[in-house]
């Protein structure tokens, strides 16, 4: 795992430690960036209802919009790369980051949507 990547990763991990631990919210955020602004453009949760609640009760949602922004703009002020769109996968309160064009983002809403 890159630094940048670890550095995601770990963020991830102390946010879920700080204000899910204790929970056991599984589901999927696919998150849009602006490409023009370097920041987070929009979302798409994928969780029952009752753990999106818990989500936004507990702060995790807005703390992790806000995490996510940082995280791009830091990523378009690299110029490095096409991937500032992604998914946070959350299996049992554990988050993983992948990040993504935003074609394979897109792709990612339409996989969820016809299931």
């Amino acid at each position: 795992m890159n630094p940048e990547q670890s550095f995601a990763q770990n963020r991830l991990l102390q946010l879920a430690e700080q204000l899910l631990k204790e929970t056991a919210i599984t589901g999927d955020l696919v998150f849009f960036a602006d490409e023009d602004e370097g920041g987070i453009s929009g979302a798409t949760w994928r969780f029952e209802d009752g753990d999106h609640t818990l989500l936004k009760d507990s702060g995790f949602k807005c703390m992790l919009m806000e995490l996510l922004d940082s995280l791009i703009h830091y990523r378009a002020s690299e110029k490095s790369t096409d991937t500032l769109n992604g998914v946070i996968h959350l299996e049992k309160s554990s988050p993983s980051i992948q990040w993504l064009t935003a074609d394979e983002a897109e792709k990612k809403v339409k996989q969820t949507d016809s299931r």
